[in-house]
């Protein structure tokens, strides 16, 4: 399926804004409208990039939770795709306001599809929400299918599940075009400092303690934000509507491994000695809610979608490492 007009909810945060970097530079026949709210300086993912791409850019103030904004946006359009980044996310060791989850990404998102729903013409052809392996909790024993039960533990995770359910239900009931994508941990350039890999680069570089939850032994599978977004793309153009498709690398790192090969790197980095840096890593109380293990069976993207990650983790992470500390 072909598109020119796509509207990015949240397209001036992390993988949002990378997502707009890399459609600009990979989809040459679309115009980008980003949705965001767009508060405080200026937001760096999204620097330069309305002069690089003249024309094809357009930047609109506003919040998923306004409803008057979301109708005027969607009723304005016309959009061929809507692409549903907007979200909002626990901050580092915080589990956040469970009543802002709720608000923001399930109301925001209810909002966003009944507005996309009644828009001139039919609406959007596509609507992509962009979800988290979070909704299925953990699992010790194996990964997780998109037909495994949602077992969210926390009230962040429960707020995806919801949204997701939602925006299926849209397919289901009118027949729009709507689908998920759910993703494993990302990481790569403009990642807010609060997240993990750019927590311990940074605190590496200062000397600070590299504090891992537990005993680290905790696993994730992680994928350059990239490789994400090229999947993002994908389900978009390929995927069929009220389906669920899991963009994951294949990647697992227990979290003492991903915290010593960013405290390698950032050593390579800042010049100083592997021994110093590794040092810096202390073990604290395991947080509520931590889940043992979580990881994604992507075989459905691959076979259907033709989805294939081309970051190797060592080098994706080595060059987000030396990207953070340059530009310190």
């Amino acid at each position: 399926m072909e598109f020119r007009s796509v509207l990015v909810t949240g397209g001036g945060g992390f993988v949002g804004g990378n997502f707009v970097r890399l459609a600009l530079r990979e989809r040459p026949s679309w115009a980008l409208t980003v949705f965001d709210s767009l508060g405080g300086p200026p937001r760096p993912v999204l620097l330069g990039l309305e002069e690089t791409y003249p024309g094809r850019l357009r930047l609109v103030r506003g919040r998923v939770t306004d409803e008057g904004e979301v109708k005027a946006l969607l009723g304005a359009g016309p959009f061929d795709a809507v692409v549903h980044f907007a979200a909002r996310n626990p901050s580092g060791q915080d589990g956040g306001d469970p009543l802002a989850f709720a608000e923001v990404n399930v109301l925001g998102t209810a909002m966003l599809l009944e507005a996309a729903r009644r828009a001139p013409g039919g609406g959007p052809s596509r609507f992509l929400h962009l979800s988290s392996y979070e909704v299925y909790g953990s699992s010790r024993e194996g990964i997780f299918a998109e037909d495994s039960p949602l077992n969210p533990s926390t009230p962040y995770a429960a707020s995806k599940a919801a949204a997701d359910q939602l925006t299926l239900a849209y397919h289901r009931t009118f027949g729009a075009g709507t689908l998920v994508t759910r993703t494993t941990n990302i990481y790569g350039p403009f990642q807010s400092e609060d997240k993990l890999v750019p927590a311990m680069a940074r605190a590496a570089a200062a000397g600070k303690p590299l504090l891992v939850f537990g005993d680290g032994s905790n696993t994730r599978d992680w994928i350059h934000v990239d490789d994400h977004n090229r999947g993002v793309i994908l389900a978009l153009e390929k995927g069929r509507p009220g389906q669920i498709y899991h963009l994951g690398a294949r990647c697992e790192q227990s979290n003492l491994t991903l915290v010593r090969s960013v405290a390698r790197f950032a050593a390579q980095a800042l010049g100083r000695p592997e021994e110093d840096v590794l040092a810096l890593i202390r073990f604290v109380e395991d947080r509520a809610g931590h889940d043992a293990r979580r990881a994604l069976d992507p075989t459905k993207a691959e076979e259907e979608l033709g989805f294939a990650p081309r970051v190797r983790f060592e080098e994706g992470l080595r060059d987000t490492v030396r990207g953070i500390l340059t530009d310190r």
